[in-house]
């Protein structure tokens, strides 16, 4: 009897161990199944995001993109975009800098909502809703255009009328990355920049944006990009003129109506330009982090 139980035992034991081999299995093809879909979409994804510059540079051509370097209107249109985008990229650094440091000192959550709300708003409403908002607002008949008109200023269809359309939208990227980055310092750096003399203003600009330096060139970075393609805010408000309000993304819109080639072609030095921008930045973020 007793070697009867300690055989049914046994055999328990192995048909346990067995079960639990095939359960190991089972969860282990299961872990593996769902890495190959997950590896699959990324490669998708990726694909996707590869192939408009792949499309673009093999339908425009090496050759296409050298003569284009030659034309004059292309030219003057990333002249202009760099130039634009350069002021719009300062005016984002200043207001949007103090705008973060501004809002970690809101304690009123409702206040804070609010505010928020109107950051985000240039990145949910359409890019062409803003462009005529900011026609009305600065047009001869608007709010501040009017006063303006007074003296003689005029915005509207100017190069200033590219810099405020390009500021109005990509301000708000900068805001956002660097934001997330200042609402993780801990409080205690604050204070112990205070307890050693220093005023709010230079704990911010000598101690916090030197530690988030990361992020605030991630952020300009990112709204650098977002003002080099707008196009929708500045064809409505700034207009499509050439030499003066015509950015890189309305020179591709005007070779588009008439040679689809140029705007292929044009649309690739954007491409490249952003990509060496970017590559250029990830270099110095990680020359600055092994240093």
């Amino acid at each position: 009897m007793d070697l009867y139980y300690r055989r049914n035992k046994g055999y328990q034991k192995s048909v346990l161990t067995n079960n639990t081999i095939n359960n190991s299995r089972k969860k282990a093809k299961k872990t593996q199944m769902v890495e190959i879909i997950f590896l699959m979409v990324v490669v998708m994804y990726i694909l996707i995001l590869l192939l408009p510059i792949v499309s673009l540079s093999s339908f425009a051509g090496i050759n296409k993109i050298v003569k284009l370097l030659g034309n004059e209107e292309a030219i003057s249109s990333i002249k202009l975009g760099l130039k634009t985008s350069s002021y719009s990229l300062i005016l984002t650094f200043l207001f949007g800098t103090c705008t973060v440091f501004f809002i970690t000192n809101i304690k009123n959550k409702v206040i804070l909502n609010i505010i928020d709300i109107i950051i985000q708003i240039p990145i949910v409403i359409p890019p062409a809703t803003a462009g005529i908002g900011l026609l009305l607002a600065f047009g001869r008949n608007g709010l501040i255009g009017k006063f303006l008109s007074s003296f003689g200023i005029s915005i509207v269809f100017t190069p200033i009328a590219v810099v405020i359309a390009q500021f109005f939208i990509c301000s708000a990227f900068y805001i956002q990355v660097l934001r997330a980055a200042v609402d993780n310092i801990p409080y205690e750096i604050y204070e112990a920049s205070y307890v050693f003399g220093a005023s709010r203003f230079q704990t911010i600009t000598k101690i916090i944006l030197p530690m988030e330096k990361r992020a605030v060139i991630s952020g300009l970075l990112l709204s650098w990009v977002r003002a080099m393609g707008e196009f929708g805010t500045t064809i409505m408000f700034a207009g499509n003129i050439v030499g003066k309000t015509r950015t890189v993304p309305l020179q591709i819109y005007t070779f588009l109506q008439s040679d689809i080639t140029m705007a292929a072609a044009l649309a690739t030095i954007l491409y490249v330009l952003s990509i060496i921008l970017m590559i250029a930045v990830k270099f110095f973020l990680r020359t600055e982090e092994y240093s």
